[in-house]
């Protein structure tokens, strides 16, 4: 059994690690004319629109030791992206500067500190900017410019939290939905607990500086409860883990926070975290799935109409290659919202079957109408009589 755990190399998000692809210029270029202050703020709108529009586009993290990580920015993970050069001229003061004092700043790589810079994906579009600076510079047009930003109120964000804000969901994203397991693994529970291990791992690699990383994050568990065995094979599976935080009311737990909180800890200070993950298998083969759902989730049935417009004999089969949610509830709930006239072909559907499926799909009508009496227009004595021969299994 193969597991690919990505670590600090977060498969579909990470595209490069250190210097290479850098998009830092080794010179810096000499700007055009100078820009007054709202002509300054307008073009850097122009240049963060354009970066951003189709939201596929990179950013590039550089640490304070000259190492960095390049993040391939996807609508997946741009969940706080659309439209935030609208804050521009809110949150921010806007007065020029120049490529010398951008040199300087960049050059002093102590005081600059982390460095965030997010360019279109042909290039052409750039914009720069330093945790521990104020000189701003982008490319937009054809043309460089530069500004000294500054927050709007003392001691408010930078624009380099807003760029860091975008780092840090990518790598989120990354860490809950890049995790694969070899296809060769045919043991949901198994492929289960795989990816609920890499999904841990990769949340204990991302880097220090993001806010939402916990002190510790361990799987706590792995349980699949619908799978669907047919063509596509999926499944879906609740993913448990423990966290541990500084503060469960600070910055840190705050990505953590569901509902009410994070309820209390255990004997060793861990908080209870997980969601369902819908398991597929992926173009190369190999299983993945989309990240955690805090809401319910199901597996995908191939039916050629939605639900329960789809043909009951479609139901019926779908019925047997189910197990879980799907199979006990969903799928008998598909079957029974059925018009009457097309229940009709129902007993010659079931007989098709052995004597012991045909028990275990009418048994499973009947347990959804005991306990649903409301939700039909059917009770257990009408779907009797419609039955037939087969009404009796009700009681299955």
């Amino acid at each position: 059994m193969k597991r690919i755990l990505l670590c600090w190399m977060l498969l579909a998000l990470l595209t490069g690690c250190g210097k290479a692809g850098e998009p830092v210029p080794e010179e810096v270029p000499e700007e055009a004319e100078a820009l007054s202050g709202e002509e300054l703020v307008s073009s850097a709108m122009a240049a963060y629109a354009e970066i951003t529009k189709d939201l596929t586009f990179t950013l590039y993290v550089e640490e304070e030791d000259a190492t960095g990580i390049s993040l391939s920015i996807t609508p997946e993970a741009a969940r706080n992206v659309a439209g935030q050069e609208n804050l521009f001229s809110i949150g921010y003061q806007w007065e020029p500067a120049s490529a010398k004092a951008w040199g300087e700043q960049w050059s002093d790589i102590k005081s600059r500190g982390r460095l965030f810079a997010m360019s279109a994906p042909d290039g052409e579009a750039t914009l720069q900017c330093c945790a521990g600076g104020d000189v701003v510079m982008w490319n937009v047009d054809g043309e460089t410019h530069y500004a000294r930003v500054t927050a709007t109120e003392d001691g408010g964000p930078g624009l380099d939290d807003l760029l860091r804000g975008i780092a840090e969901d990518a790598l989120r994203e990354a860490a809950f939905s890049a995790p694969t397991v070899d296809g060769a693994e045919t043991d949901c529970e198994e492929i289960a607990r795989q990816l609920n291990e890499a999904m841990a791992e990769n949340v204990r690699s991302v880097p220090d500086w993001v806010t939402w990383k916990p002190l510790d994050f361990q799987a706590s568990g792995a349980s699949v409860f619908d799978a669907y065995y047919g063509q596509p094979e999926n499944f879906c599976a609740g993913l448990g883990f423990r966290l541990l935080v500084d503060d469960p009311y600070g910055e840190m737990a705050n990505s953590w926070q569901a509902g009410a909180g994070l309820g209390e800890p255990d004997a060793d200070g861990y908080y209870g975290w997980g969601g369902a993950a819908a398991i597929r298998k992926n173009a190369d083969g190999n299983w993945c799935c989309d990240g955690l759902a805090t809401g319910g989730s199901s597996v995908e049935l191939p039916l050629s109409a939605p639900g329960a417009e789809a043909p009951l004999s479609e139901l019926v089969d779908a019925f047997f290659l189910t197990e879980g949610e799907s199979h006990d509830w969903l799928v008998p709930y598909y079957i029974l919202e059925q018009p009457a006239e097309d229940m009709a072909a129902l007993p010659a559907l079931l007989d098709q079957r052995t004597e012991e499926e045909t028990r275990e799909l009418c048994g499973a009508l009947g347990t959804c109408l005991r306990e649903h009496p409301d939700t039909w227009d059917w009770t257990p004595e009408t779907l009797a009589a419609a039955l037939g021969r087969y009404g009796a299994y009700l009681d299955a």
